[in-house]
Order: structure tokens, then sequence, then C-alpha cells
């Protein structure tokens, strides 16, 4: 899938149109062109550094596919794949050698690469989200990302001119993702028409699984970046990935301005001339010299 290069680098991801037809969704829409879109999250054991939302969205034809495929590696597993698992050696993969994990996970990030699904992920620092918001909750930090996630997903769905569908995984802040889906849709925003349907569910769902990949390896890349070397993941899958990470900068004037609840400037973020540019992060932005 070729990407084009968003100028401002700022709130949203801009993909091309590259989407024709899903046929299937959280409910079996009427629309004929959609999108399929799923995300989990992922943060550093005591929510200290990192929070991310990730996941993948594709095409109906293109997630068939990558099913097929994530199916047959994943067969002998006992529970739905789960990256940290796989990468530590607990539960399930209690056992394994490590070659023979690295094995696995290798073989799951081809079948990512193979379907040509797109990723996109957003990451808010949290010690740098706890000073702009000194009143903060432990998990609002968590909560930034979803309305980001949601509206880009909106945003990428506009640009090619097609609905999308979005799921999330059972067990994180239902409630909110809801609500906050719900009040995103009834906006007088353009892109807010392409959210046709929203669901949640286990992972016993193979592509919930991809996102917890993706989620895991979006906030490994920020957490890593001027400590260890981009991780093999990330350079496997390639350009087709893109994160976002929230700055210190854009925190401050998120505070200045009504807060995460202030809707209308996260989705015309772009919009306003003073408004920090979040940073990009993605394998094809850093070959050609973006970070």
């Amino acid at each position: 899938m070729k990407v084009r290069r968003e100028k401002r680098l700022g709130y949203f991801s801009e993909y091309t149109r590259g989407f024709n037809r899903s046929s299937r969704g959280p409910a079996y829409h009427a629309m004929l062109r959609m999108i399929d879109s799923y995300f989990d999250d992922s943060a550093d054991d005591r929510m200290e550094r990192h929070c991310a939302t990730g996941g993948f969205f594709g095409r109906a034809v293109q997630w068939d596919a990558f099913i097929i495929a994530w199916s047959q590696e994943t067969h002998g597993l006992k529970k739905p794949f789960h990256t940290t698992d796989c990468e530590g050696g607990y539960e399930q993969f209690e056992g394994w050698p490590k070659e023979k994990r690295n094995e696995l996970m290798a073989g799951l990030v081809s079948i990512i690469k193979g379907s040509k699904l797109a990723g996109f992920a957003s990451i808010v620092p949290i010690q740098a989200y706890k000073a702009a918001f000194p009143n903060c909750e432990s998990g609002d930090p968590y909560l930034l990302t979803i309305p980001h996630t949601i509206m880009n997903m909106a945003s990428i769905a506009d640009n090619a001119d097609i609905g999308v569908n979005i799921w999330f995984e059972l067990g994180g802040p239902k409630g909110f993702i809801g609500e906050t889906f719900e009040a995103i849709k009834k906006m007088k925003w353009k892109p807010a028409q392409r959210l046709h349907a929203l669901a949640f569910d286990t992972k016993e769902l193979h592509p919930l699984q991809s996102a917890d990949l993706l989620a895991r390896e979006a906030f490994k890349h920020i957490d890593n970046i001027g400590v260890r070397p981009m991780r093999i993941p990330m350079k496997r899958m390639g350009d087709s990935n893109f994160f976002i990470a929230w700055t210190e900068d854009a925190l401050r004037y998120l505070a200045a301005n009504g807060g995460p609840q202030n809707l209308e400037l996260l989705a015309h973020w772009d919009e306003y001339p003073d408004a920090p540019k979040l940073k990009w992060h993605s394998l094809w932005l850093a070959k050609r010299g973006g970070k």
C-alpha cells in the first residue's frame, strides 16, 4: 500500500485511496465501500512511561486472507496469541525455547506484511500527560488515545471516500469508548460521517491478536527511541505503519484549551496555526530523514 506524506505531520494520518469493499462488519452493512479496523492497548507494566492504542485496518479480502494464514500459524496454541507472553516466555509459552518463540513471532509478522494491512497507533507519554494534567486519574493518558484513534480512522476513511467499522478488545473502558464513538459520530465534522459501526470482542478474534502485536510494537518503538535500535518486527512490517506520538507541547496546548473533552479541538487540530505538531514515526519517514 502506498502512503502519502502528510504535509504538516499533524494530528491526522493520511493514507491514499486503496480500499474498495468489505463484505462484513460488526453488523452486516449496506454500504458498498468499507474498511474494518481492530485496536488494542499496550503500556509498560507500571504505566509510567508510555501507553498506546494500536491496530490494523484493511478491506474484507485482506482480512479474510489474514485470518486463514494467522489461524494456520497459531493452530497449535492453547490460548489466543499474546505478544508479551510470546516474547517473555510466559503463560502458554512457558518452556518454549527463545528460538521457537522468535520463529512464531517472525511468522506472524510475515503474515501481517503479506496481507498488506495498514497500521495506526496513538501513543501518549505518561509523565508529560501528568505534568499537563496534574489532577488526572491514572488511566487518563490512555483515554486520550481513544478519540485520537477513532478520529484518525474517520479521517483515513474520509480521504478514501469509504466507511469504517472499528473493533476494540473487551475488557477495556467499553463505556467510555462507546460514548466517545457516538459523540464523534454526532459532530458536524465531515469525516465523522464515515464512522459506521463499533464492536467489542475477545482475543479469540484473530485480528485483535494482530492489534495486540502492533500496539506492543508501537509502545516499544517509542519507548526505545534513543535507548535501543529499532525492533526487528517494526523494520519488517515496514512502510505501511504510522505511529503518532503526543508531545509535551501538544499536551500543554490541549490542557489549556479544554482538555480531551474538547472534541471540536481534536477534530480540527491541524486547522489551528498555533497547535503544536504531533510526532509521526514510521519506517517510511525514517527512510526520508523523518523521525
